[in-house]
């Protein structure tokens, strides 16, 4: 196994984004169907990503506080994370009262993920919130967000009369996380105490950014107990597709790789044959063996303390989706150094996706 940078035992959790065609509404019950399979199978927590709006083939999901408060309801213990909310596309305070309120009927369950990036043409404008033209205005505008959504839920003064969120969650701040695409942005995080994102597609590499972000945690424990205290959140996005072998997942996964991609290819490494643009993306395919390797040979997983399993765009069905989780837990996740706590109760009527 590989030697991590921590002694914190890693954590696994689903991340799935949601499906952007079909019927939306059968695709948000198969989520919780899957997430609630995910339960089954001893995974900690599960993230989900927020995309608003669509134009006409993108689209996803725009409130992830209604889907996971849906998930708190048919689940006990999964941890519930937002894997982001795009904050310069919404107004702090109602970020703090969804999250308060979300953790809240969960019994402190959330997971609050936050992002810079993530524009969509025309969205901010649409949304009421049009974005500086400058990325250091940008930049300021977000850190700017962050103060006043902790303000909120550490239930300060917001206002000359003493108005304060409602319910006010203070133990939420201690459970932020930030997803960033570099070195600058993981050590920012770092240095907050906030936990750290890391995407399968990062414009750089995923572990510069996890280096970075220890480098900005350590000061912060040193700001504020003298260098110790702070203990490190690092999510890894780990993307897969199992197979019989590595040629059979990229026959089978070829089209959802070809438009990954595409999405990607101002920022990812050049690639010509489908095998380079699946290792462009970061995906772990082929059998349980080759994906086991494939991970291990991974330079930022010494740094992880949460594995964040994504399925996506190469299935077909959230069925598909339910069953490569399974044999990822089962065959893989062990052999990474994750301990399994499956219940050993029924799967609940209707939970498989």
């Amino acid at each position: 196994m590989t030697d991590r940078v921590h002694d914190q035992p890693l954590i696994l959790s689903s991340y799935a984004i949601v499906d952007e065609r079909g019927d939306q509404a059968r695709n948000y019950r198969d989520a919780i169907g899957l997430f609630r399979r995910a339960e089954q199978l001893g995974v900690e927590g599960v993230w989900v990503r927020q995309f608003h709006l669509t134009d006409g083939g993108r689209g996803g999901l725009p409130s992830p506080f209604v889907l996971l408060a849906a998930l708190a309801g048919a689940t006990t213990r999964l941890r519930l994370g937002t894997a982001a909310i795009t904050l310069p596309l919404e107004t702090p305070l109602r970020v703090a009262e969804d999250a308060a309120v979300l953790d809240a009927v969960s019994g402190g369950r959330v997971e609050l993920g936050l992002a810079n990036g993530g524009y969509q043409p025309g969205v901010p404008e649409l949304l009421g919130h049009p974005a500086a033209a400058d990325p250091g205005e940008r930049r300021a505008a977000y850190l700017a967000r962050i103060d006043e959504v902790l303000d909120a839920l550490a239930g300060r003064p917001l206002a000359a009369g003493g108005l304060r969120l409602n319910p006010a969650a203070p133990g939420l701040t201690d459970r932020v996380w930030e997803a960033t695409l570099s070195a600058p942005s993981g050590f920012a995080a770092g240095s907050r105490g906030h936990g750290v994102l890391l995407g399968t597609t990062q414009t750089t590499p995923a572990e510069v950014t996890a280096r970075a972000y220890y480098v900005g945690l350590e000061q912060c424990a040193a700001d504020r107990s003298g260098g110790s205290g702070t203990v490190p959140r690092v999510g890894l996005a780990t993307l897969i597709y199992p197979a019989a072998s590595r040629e059979a997942a990229l026959a089978e996964a070829g089209p959802g790789i070809e438009e990954k991609y595409a999405w990607g290819r101002d920022f990812l490494p050049a690639a010509t044959t489908l095998a380079e643009k699946a290792a462009a993306i970061n995906l772990h395919h082929g059998t349980s063996e080759q994906i086991t390797e494939s991970i291990l040979a991974q330079p930022a997983l010494p740094y992880a303390t949460q594995l964040m399993v994504q399925t996506e765009l190469f299935y077909d069905t959230y069925a598909h989706r339910a069953d490569a989780l399974e044999q990822f837990t089962t065959e893989i996740a062990p052999a990474l150094g994750w301990t399994s706590t499956r219940s050993s109760d029924p799967v609940p009527t209707g939970a498989r996706a």
